[in-house]
């Protein structure tokens, strides 16, 4: 009597066991197919963020074509810079907007042709910095990021040296940026705060870009020439038609001559910013989008990541 009543209570305590184990591995099973579920929906969502991004990518060619067709310089009031408002697409929205780079000081415009630092353009810059109130040091720095040579520019420049003394350590890029964001690599004590002031104001393009009067505000205007003022600055973007200016010539004495080589009214650059929210994924594509003198515009550059 006491036997079969042990092998019951063993057969109670082995069939809890086996409960217990098969409920265990339900659980991870069901935690599993959840995080496969998970995956397959973000790589879904990535894959319809990246064909809706290109889709609008297609668009933004389109429109840039389409307005090299109408007139032979670029403004704000043209269709290409209105921002694209949140759209409802399946499952989420897309939005974005293009930007003129031509409106923005070009970084690479620190070199000459030779690859050297060209003086000029870093007093340039130092302009900016000052019409920004940031710190001036940035622009022997930026400089010597680019150039070929291994000389530290006067006053504040730095080369490997300099570099190599940090945690990691490395050296001097010696050749144009593809990204502003390297300016926090080379001049950290910029800080957060200090780039996020100085990013809407610069590009990173092929050297030998000139400044579009048209899209440029004041502090970029400053870096045409040193004889440009604050005041004539802030007055051609007072006075800029609505429709935008179509000539250099039509702003007369307002622009020094030595300024006008750096000068122009039409653009040739720009980046377009999509965004993409499909359920809780967001997927975010930036392309820098280049437009010939025939009208034909071509993707440079491609990145994916939140800025």
């Amino acid at each position: 009597m006491k036997k079969a009543r042990k092998q019951r209570g063993t057969a109670l305590i082995t069939a809890i066991l086996v409960v217990a184990l098969a409920t265990a591995i339900a659980a991870s099973l069901t935690w599993d197919l959840f995080l496969d579920q998970r995956r397959a929906f973000g790589r879904l969502a990535v894959d319809q963020g990246l064909m809706y991004s290109l889709g609008a990518e297609s668009w933004a060619k389109k429109i840039l074509r389409d307005d090299a067709e109408d007139n032979a310089f670029d403004h704000p009031g043209e269709p290409w810079a209105t921002q694209i408002m949140p759209l409802p697409i399946e499952g989420g929205q897309i939005q974005g907007r293009i930007e003129d780079l031509n409106g923005r000081f070009n970084l690479n415009n620190l070199i000459d042709a030779q690859g050297g630092s060209d003086p000029a353009a870093i007093e340039s810059f130092r302009r900016l910095l000052m019409a920004l109130e940031l710190d001036v040091r940035l622009a022997d720095r930026m400089a010597d990021w680019i150039d070929r040579d291994l000389e530290p520019n006067f006053p504040d420049g730095a080369e490997d040296s300099a570099y190599l003394s940090r945690q990691p350590p490395f050296r001097t890029a010696n050749r144009p940026i593809t990204s502003v964001s390297e300016i926090m690599l080379v001049y950290p004590e910029l800080g957060r705060a200090g780039y996020d002031q100085l990013r809407p104001y610069v590009a990173a393009l092929p050297r030998g870009t000139v400044i579009n009067i048209n899209t440029a505000q004041p502090p970029v205007l400053l870096t045409a020439a040193e004889n440009l003022g604050a005041g004539e600055a802030e007055r051609i973007v007072f006075d800029r038609p609505q429709e935008g200016w179509d000539s250099i010539e039509q702003l007369g004495d307002l622009i020094p001559e030595e300024a006008r080589a750096s000068l122009g009214v039409a653009s040739n650059w720009f980046r377009l910013s999509i965004r993409v929210d499909i359920g809780t994924q967001r997927f975010t594509m930036y392309s820098l989008l280049h437009r010939d003198g025939s009208g034909s515009v071509a993707t440079v550059i491609r990145s994916f990541a939140d800025e």
